[in-house]
């Protein structure tokens, strides 16, 4: 008499184990993809500390990546004033008398007005001039000021 035996199940691609593999493969060709595709970013979050603090401009427009940068989205595209900082091995001081945009003002005239030093639109001369604060003006005591005004009848 034969036996037979029971014919043995082909394993599953979808086992638990095969699973776990194919996740950390995936994973890791992710993480090189990304490493070799992404350019690593440039601007430095202690380059704006540092010229915040040297120039006492945290919490203006000028803390702000647009200072060197002339986008936030790239690090990589600088503006004159960026790209002058580059050169001087990243001294601020080194480009306070320079002109870097062009417009006719030195950095540290620009700086010191709150204009950006790294755009031509933005100096000085077309700063926004501050609004006079408001004025109130009354002509009738107090209580009566609120009262509407009526001629007096003749």
């Amino acid at each position: 008499m034969e036996t037979r035996e029971a014919p043995q199940a082909a394993p599953s691609a979808f086992a638990p184990g095969r699973m776990a593999a194919v996740a950390v493969i995936s994973a890791l060709l992710s993480m090189a993809g990304f490493a070799v595709l992404v350019s690593p970013a440039t601007a430095k979050p202690e380059y704006l500390q540092g010229f915040n603090k040297k120039y006492g401009t945290q919490g203006t427009k000028l803390d702000s990546c647009n200072t060197c940068h002339t986008t936030s989205q790239d690090a990589d595209h600088l503006n004159p004033y960026g790209q002058d900082f580059a050169k001087a091995n990243h001294d601020y001081g080194a480009i306070e008398q320079n002109d870097s945009d062009g417009d006719g003002f030195k950095n540290i005239d620009e700086i010191n007005a709150g204009t950006f030093p790294g755009d031509p639109k933005d100096n000085p001369n077309t700063k926004a001039k501050p609004k006079p604060p408001p004025t109130t003006t009354t002509t009738k005591p107090f209580p009566f000021s609120l009262l509407p005004s009526v001629a007096p009848r003749p």
